[in-house]
């Protein structure tokens, strides 16, 4: 049987800072790969925790940059915000993705936290089954900070090169999930939907 690379969707909540990282690491291993966020509005820190930067998710990454440039660059430069929308604009993407909106089919979806996992399920679920195609979905709780970012980037990258190895994931996947969560000391969710 020849080889196909697996297709892959990494989904946090904003389509900024997670997925991108995770988006950033597996396309420059040569993963094929595409990252989405679920939320209804992009959130970005702001000058106080509860005072958030909320954009439409069809704000594109260009304009935001230079919105948080005018309300306070040295702020949002100190806090790494400015360089994760450059990373970002980098990307093909002109601007974040909702889950929600693709139709693209992919053998492997990846979230970075239960709350995502559970609207990409549901998502899932919500619609007919055309083609009956198994995908997996695997949670992997990462915090949305810069630094989780990217350690989780790298756990996700490592999880999709086992994968890619296995072959066939129906077999195996259980014990390779068991292997990341005594290695990583993080606990992964795993359920099989079909399109």
């Amino acid at each position: 049987m020849p080889f196909l690379p697996l297709r892959l969707a990494v989904v946090c909540s904003s389509n900024q800072n997670r997925s991108m990282e995770a988006h950033n690491i597996l396309s420059k291993r040569g993963f094929s790969i595409l990252s989405f966020g679920t939320g209804t509005n992009m959130k970005l820190p702001g000058p106080a925790r509860d005072r958030p930067n909320v954009y439409d998710f069809r704000a594109m990454y260009d304009d935001v940059y230079k919105d948080l440039l005018r309300k306070d660059k040295e702020l949002y430069m100190q806090n790494g915000v400015l360089r994760m929308l450059e990373r970002n604009m980098e990307k093909e993407m002109p601007r974040p993705e909702r889950f929600q909106e693709c139709k693209d089919l992919f053998d492997l979806i990846l979230t970075c936290e239960e709350r995502v996992y559970d609207q990409v399920v549901e998502d899932m679920n919500s619609g007919e089954q055309e083609t009956c195609q198994p995908v997996h979905v695997i949670n992997v709780n990462i915090l949305d900070t810069n630094k989780e970012a990217t350690l989780g980037a790298f756990l996700i990258c490592d999880l999709c090169q086992c994968v890619q190895l296995m072959g066939d994931m129906e077999d195996g996947i259980g014990e390779l999930l068991q292997a990341f969560e005594e290695k990583s000391g993080r606990s992964f969710l795993h359920t099989v939907c079909f399109y």
